[in-house]
This record gives structure tokens, C-alpha cells and sequence, in this order.
């Protein structure tokens, strides 16, 4: 890690935790539980397109669970001629009593996003840019034991826009 990613990590806590006050707690096995995650962990491969060009985008994905398992530990990593690489943690919000996402990425953006879970095979995280935005959704559909799909959706005035879709497929045995 590089001493400007650990900078990056350190404020990102620093913020999260003081500043918007959220407590990150679950109990073992409670709604707020990343349990539910846990089919996620592991190493994934995905093949899409982005909706207005149908240009094909491929991204490597890791998904592992993290200080006692009350954090996922989220990374993509797009393939070449693409560079997007984000860091997201996915926790527990107490105070609003549903999953808290950040995300960082290559561009030395924070977002933050809110989802209730998993239901019925989605899982669905709204929100945007800091401090209030939410412009942005990412939607996880399961496909599968070992496959899913994700996309990404951009709100423009009011109507939701599909940004691009991919396939994911679990790689190796994990």
C-alpha cells in the first residue's frame, strides 16, 4: 500500500466513523449481519458492455470478509484498455438500520451508499457522492451459486439510466 492509499483509508475511517457518527455493529447471524454476504467471498471474473456504446468492459472483482467479519472488503479492478479500480467496505449503519457501503476509487472519489440487503435475489445500493447525493445505484442480481450480475444505473432528472451491466462468474473453488 502506498503511503497516499493509506492516507486515503485513514480519512475515509476517520470521516465515516466521527464525522456522519455511524455506529458499524451487527450482531452474529442479526438482519445487520454481513453473513449475508458471504456467498460474495472469493474471487470473480465479469463480461459486460456499457449501454450507450456496447463497448465490452471486463473487470476482475475479490470480495473478503474483514475485522471479525463485520466488514466486506470489496475490490474491482477493471482489465485493460480500462483503469477503474475502486476499494469499497460494505457494514452495518445501527442508526438507520441498513447496510453502509464506501466506496473509493482511482480518481480520489468517496461515495457512500445504503441498502436494505438481500431481497428476493437483489441486492440494491443507492447513493452518490458525498455528503447527500443519490444520483447512483448498484444493483447485484443473483444468478446462480457461482454467477451474478452487476450494474450500474446514473439518475438523470427522473429517470434511472443503465450505465453498463456485467456477468460475473466465481473463480477457482472458493
Amino acid at each position: 500500500m502506498t503511503g497516499a492509499t493509506i492516507f486515503l483509508y485513514l480519512a475515509a475511517s476517520s470521516y465515516f466513523g466521527f464525522a456522519l457518527n455511524v455506529p458499524l455493529r451487527a450482531q452474529a447471524g442479526s438482519r445487520g449481519s454481513t453473513e449475508q454476504f458471504t456467498s460474495l467471498v472469493g474471487r470473480w471474473h465479469c463480461d459486460g458492455k456499457f449501454a450507450r456504446s456496447g463497448k465490452p468492459i471486463s473487470a476482475n472483482l475479490v470480495f473478503e470478509s474483514i475485522l471479525d467479519g463485520r466488514f466486506i472488503l470489496f475490490r474491482h479492478d477493471d482489465e485493460l484498455p480500462f483503469n477503474y479500480h475502486a476499494w469499497s467496505e460494505w457494514g452495518w449503519d445501527a442508526n438507520t438500520r441498513q447496510f453502509i457501503s464506501t466506496i473509493q476509487d482511482v480518481s480520489g472519489g468517496v461515495r457512500i451508499f445504503r441498502s436494505p440487503g438481500w431481497v428476493e435475489g437483489t441486492l440494491t445500493w443507492s447513493g452518490g457522492d458525498l455528503p447527500d447525493s443519490s444520483d447512483q445505484r448498484f444493483v447485484f442480481e443473483r444468478l446462480g451459486d457461482r454467477k451474478f450480475r452487476v450494474s450500474y444505473f446514473h439518475k438523470n432528472e427522473d429517470s434511472w439510466l443503465a450505465v453498463d451491466s456485467s456477468s460475473c462468474s466465481r473463480v477457482g473453488t472458493n
